[in-house]
């Protein structure tokens, strides 16, 4: 890997690490033959909902500094 794509935080390289075990185990042979005796379109398989707006759901309280 080149050290410009190397992950140089903790949360990248498991990031990295988790899609690209996602995404071999989705273009491997196996994978390919679960969706089509599925029979799910590709485009089908992720969810076309968008995630839901936490912060506007659920607002924040202040923050209260200690007194004294």
């Amino acid at each position: 890997m080149s050290k410009r794509n190397r992950p140089t935080t903790a949360a990248q390289a498991t990031h990295r690490r988790l899609r690209h075990a996602y995404r071999s185990a989705y273009n491997s042979p196996e994978g390919k033959a679960a969706r089509a005796a599925a029979g799910a379109p590709v485009a089908a398989t992720k969810p076309a909902v968008a995630k839901p707006a936490v912060a506007a759901a659920a607002p924040r309280a202040p923050k209260t500094l200690p007194q004294g």
